[in-house]
């Protein structure tokens, strides 16, 4: 899934895809330290006090829906 077809994607589910400071610019997306990987952006949150990872992806905004998808990022928007 492109960039493009992820924030469409959201619209389409009526999500919001959260903003963060961080260098992917989305809450929850982190991008792996290891150069080179197909799959470099990871989505993760806390839940009950554990961080539980929903899985790697191609571009932040994949990540992102991933995220927004989650109990926990439609309950923040």
């Amino acid at each position: 899934m492109t960039s493009e077809e992820a924030r469409r994607q959201a619209q389409a589910e009526e999500l919001t895809l959260r903003l963060a400071d961080n260098k992917t610019g989305y809450y929850g997306v982190s991008l792996a330290k290891k150069p080179g990987l197909l799959k470099p952006y990871q989505a993760a949150l806390k839940r009950g006090g554990k961080t539980v990872n929903l899985g790697r992806f191609a571009t932040a905004e994949e990540a992102a829906l991933c995220v927004a998808r989650s109990p926990e990022g439609r309950a923040a928007a």
